[in-house]
């Protein structure tokens, strides 16, 4: 039998924070042979995250181990220094981030980031490195590398930037890598690229893959071994093929029936969105990120506009909301060009169109509390009293499941499904009429996704709140919407009430989106959620 590269023994990590200490993990144990991929799957807040983290030596100055020991090809990683850990990182252990968007630099060229790596390992001189540098990004599946090298992250799509961050996980050809939660924000399509193109470049060298997941779908696709945690504590292991024991089923959302006299709220109207591409750029030399897209959304119901990475689908999103003016076409509200709006009337637009984002992190200010988060839209419409405002605040957390406690914490503080339901309290703060949800519950896992698409479902059904939902996850849209529109490359290929469009898809785009869910590349994968 070969010998483990990576052992984790009764490992136990503790937090320091103002409310006492908590304990993240119990005692937890893996193994990891040379070539494996072993998945940790569990929700949020069980230790996924922290066990990464302590392997890669980046747990946070409030934690520190209190038991156990890891074990990297013989070497004991909990008594290693800093200084020693910063050699050993990117060299022999690599990380591939949830967050691609945490996890570039913003000001740096994508090239500059990746050959960065080459260079502080001493893998390559200046020169070389950028040539090497256009060849890792073409080994990660990123299309153009030579182009994408010279580009900003903000210029690429999530599932580009993902690409990047493994192309940069594997430049020093580690032993060991890392993927925490790598494709969780991705649509199904680009997730399944994204991990193929994991799982062939390590493969092929023989790496092992810590892989840290909330989706048994994906654990049973991509695992040899899968390990289950739960409140800090392994409570299952099983190599792959073997049936987990009945894991909790997620209780399908019954959406409000459409409402029959529902109005038109919004009107998009052949919407198109162009952006110049860089000098070098061979062919066009603009980009038509949105082409000729015409809905609408009635009063009361839910919209759902799924598609591809890079299909067009924030943007709209970021035209609706006033933040990005389309090229051509305009966006009616109620009947009201929001383009002829004055800046009073556009002011009172925003009090009743909210967005909840797809990265609660960076939307969240990491200087306030959760309370005065939640009170910032109130109070900048001198909504209430001081006091009124703080009732508010706690009925809102309340509604969206989180413990008064949490209230005077920062959002770093906080878990990543804790941060999402922060963020959607601030939007419903005002009652908003519209909501736009840009993929809300994207990286949350699947209990706490159904409590806050249940809470969803019952907000529309008391304040007949329209929802615009933009998600990769079909099963969503399936569950949530009333209609849906698939958008791909811009382009508008297919709409209609959502029971039709899953029954019988018309267009080949729209079957490939849904022959590409995780969970049907292994025939006896464990029970999933539904």
């Amino acid at each position: 039998m070969t010998a483990p590269l990576l052992r984790v023994s009764g490992l136990a990590v503790r937090y320091r924070s103002r409310s006492g200490d908590v304990d993240a993990l119990h005692s937890a144990g893996i193994e990891i042979a040379p070539g494996q991929t072993v998945a940790v799957v569990g929700e949020s807040g069980s230790g996924k995250s922290t066990l990464a983290h302590a392997v890669l030596g980046l747990l946070p100055d409030a934690a520190r181990i209190v038991a156990g020991r890891i074990d990297f090809d013989g070497m004991d990683l909990t008594r290693l220094h800093e200084r020693a850990f910063t050699t050993l990182r990117g060299r022999e252990i690599a990380l591939v981030p949830q967050d691609p968007g945490t996890g570039l630099n913003p000001v740096q060229r994508i090239g500059d980031q990746v050959a960065e790596v080459l260079r502080l390992h001493d893998l390559a001189g200046a020169r070389d490195a950028a040539v090497r540098t256009v060849g890792l990004l073409e080994e990660a599946g990123v299309p153009e590398p030579a182009l994408r090298a010279r580009q900003y992250p903000h210029e690429l799509s999530g599932g580009l930037r993902q690409r990047a961050l493994i192309a940069m996980a594997l430049a020093g050809r580690p032993r060991l890598v890392v993927a925490d939660e790598p494709t969780s924000a991705l649509d199904v399509t680009v997730q399944q690229h994204v991990l193929d193109r994991l799982e062939t470049l390590t493969r092929a060298s023989g790496t092992a893959v810590l892989l840290i997941t909330h989706d048994l779908a994906v654990a049973a696709d991509r695992a040899d071994h899968i390990v289950v945690l739960s409140g800090g504590r392994v409570v299952e292991a099983h190599d792959r093929g073997e049936v987990l024991c009945a894991p909790a089923r997620r209780t399908v959302p019954r959406r409000p029936p459409a409402r029959s006299d529902g109005d038109v709220h919004v009107r998009a109207e052949a919407l198109v969105k162009e952006y110049p591409l860089p000098r070098g750029y061979e062919g066009d030399q603009v980009l038509r990120a949105v082409d000729d897209v015409t809905f609408e959304l009635r009063r009361g119901e839910t919209f759902g506009l799924v598609g591809e990475s890079g299909s067009g689908k924030s943007t709209i999103a970021r035209i609706l909301l006033g933040l990005t003016p389309p090229t051509s076409g305009r966006v009616l509200v109620d009947g009201r060009d929001v383009a002829a709006l004055s800046s009073r009337d556009r002011r009172q637009l925003r009090r009743t169109v909210q967005v909840v984002h797809q990265n609660p992190y960076a939307s969240l200010n990491p200087r306030m509390d959760v309370a005065r988060i939640v009170q910032e839209p109130l109070a900048s419409f001198g909504i209430g009293t001081r006091a009124e405002r703080r009732a508010r605040a706690a009925e809102l957390l309340d509604l969206v499941r989180l413990p008064a406690v949490l209230a005077r914490r920062r959002p770093h503080e906080l878990s990543g499904g804790q941060r999402q339901r922060v963020a959607i309290a601030r939007a419903l703060a005002l009652r908003p009429l519209l909501l736009v949800c840009d993929e809300p519950v994207s990286a949350l896992d699947a209990s706490v996704q159904t409590q806050l698409v249940d809470l969803l479902v019952d907000l529309q059904a008391q304040l007949d709140v329209t929802y615009l939902f933009i998600t990769h996850d079909l099963a969503l849209v399936r569950d949530l919407a009333h209609r849906v529109g698939v958008l791909e490359r811009g382009r508008l290929v297919e709409q209609g009430p959502v029971d039709r469009l899953f029954a019988d898809p018309g267009h080949a785009y729209t079957r490939r989106l849904l022959a590409a869910v995780p969970g049907s590349r292994t025939p006896s994968a464990p029970t999933l959620p539904t």
